[in-house]
């Protein structure tokens, strides 16, 4: 069993800090089927069924708590649901059903793969780690959305074996959006891809007002009021954009700039401006007159912009000697509870393979950058190109736009059975590329 270290759940819910103590390996079930919960009975009640037997869980002793963990996700239709705990419906007609009686929008994911295996889609396992696990955002959710997922497709695996009982298993692509649908399963906004948590739920309580605004209202309204809201956003996201074009950044950079190392980049830059002959320091940008599409695809650039924009600042300043190495590098984007889990995954394989503290605490911090980084570019490019669907469209039938989104912004078309891997064009040596059929 692997314990987490005190350095990522200090301050974390008792019954959730709990579940982090348990092996990420899946749990196997109770050993006494007469004790056993009967997981369908549970999963027909809903959120209601969840919150029981996450109180069992609660108060349950360790050893029952790993056992209880499986059925948990089962009722919850989510790995990892002792964590998040949220329960997500997989019908379309019992979620519109269930925000119909609570007087929600629905909140509805969809993905490659299945939201309950660990081998999901990697935006997915992102989601599970770093948004729903977040403390706030699973809080938020459950009080204000009823939680749907369904599967665009199933999420292509990659297993490497190196011949001597070692396996390498992994995802190789597959992208997921959120969409807030009314309670009929009409489309009122989407947000692609990762998002950092604080964003997310802000962007998520803008959707909350348009979906209290159309409630009641005929089609012809909701569609006007619907283009209306993205046409504003769509305006607002570029006026914040001319913002964006002040942000600095170091070429390559793999962590969060924090305040010690933004003065620096901001004396270096003036050094620059002023003596251009003299001093030369290549590796500083600035985003200057790049348009959205235009910024390079590194980390560094569009987490300096998403720094910039959402004020993803240092937390409250660490004494340390002049010099030293932070405890952990910029800024923090995760709460106790991801931060937790984060590490609990990272740490779950082979003994010798597992991280030190400070090789933790730099993954960490490398996924923070890269979740800005995503936060940014989803927010300024992908959400940008959807909003200017709906608008010149009016579209917000979900099945028609979230076609147009896997083909055109995902750029994974139905049409494509082999989602971009088998592209013919180059030779590999291998009868047929290595295609084997069922």
């Amino acid at each position: 069993m692997h314990h987490v270290s005190s350095t990522f759940s200090r301050g974390v819910p008792l019954g959730i800090a709990a579940s982090l103590a348990l092996s990420a390996a899946p749990a196997a079930g109770t050993s006494d089927p007469a004790s056993r919960p009967d997981v369908a009975a549970l999963r027909d009640r809903g959120p209601a069924g969840l919150e029981a037997l996450l109180a069992r869980y609660d108060h349950a002793a360790p050893a029952e708590r790993d056992a209880l963990a499986a059925d948990i996700d089962a009722v919850a239709g989510q790995r990892y649901a002792t964590v998040s705990r949220l329960y997500w419906y997989t019908e379309l007609d019992r979620a519109e059903a269930a925000a119909r009686h609570l007087h929600r929008p629905i909140l509805a994911l969809r993905m490659l793969g299945d939201l309950r295996e660990d081998l999901s889609c990697a935006n997915s396992r992102l989601f599970r780690a770093t948004l729903y696990a977040d403390t706030e955002v699973s809080a938020f959710l459950r009080a204000h959305f009823v939680l749907y997922w369904s599967t665009e497709r199933a999420v292509p695996t990659v297993t490497i074996d190196y011949g001597d009982g070692r396996k390498l298993v992994r995802t190789t692509t597959g992208n997921s959006a959120h969409y807030v649908l009314d309670d009929s399963g009409h489309v009122l906004d989407v947000l692609p891809g990762l998002y950092a948590p604080a964003v997310f739920r802000r962007e998520l309580a803008a959707s909350l007002a348009l979906a209290d605004r159309v409630r009641g209202m005929s089609d012809a309204k909701r569609v006007h009021a619907t283009i209306a809201y993205h046409a504003a956003a769509r305006d607002a996201t570029g006026r914040a954009w001319d913002s964006a074009r002040s942000a600095t950044y170091t070429r390559g950079s793999r962590f969060l700039i924090g305040a010690d190392q933004r003065a620096d980049l901001l004396e270096q830059a003036q050094r620059r401006a002023m003596a251009k002959a003299v001093i030369e320091v290549p590796d500083l940008k600035r985003i200057g007159a790049l348009r959205p599409d235009q910024v390079p695809s590194d980390d560094a650039a569009w987490s300096a912009i998403g720094q910039l924009m959402w004020n993803i600042a240092d937390p409250a300043p660490q004494a340390r000697p002049r010099g030293a190495r932070p405890a952990r590098p910029g800024p923090m984007v995760l709460d106790v509870t991801s931060r937790a889990l984060v590490a609990r995954l990272h740490n779950a394989g082979p003994a010798d393979q597992r991280a030190t503290p400070d090789q933790l605490a730099d993954v960490i911090a490398r996924l923070e950058q890269h979740i800005v980084a995503d936060t940014a570019q989803n927010q300024f490019v992908l959400r940008q190109q959807i909003r200017q669907r709906i608008i010149e469209r009016g579209e917000t039938d979900f099945t028609a736009l979230n076609a147009w989104i896997y083909s055109s912004v995902f750029a994974t078309p139905r049409s494509d059975p082999w989602l971009g891997l088998l592209p013919r064009t180059e030779f590999t040596g291998l009868p047929g590329d290595g295609v084997v059929m069922p």
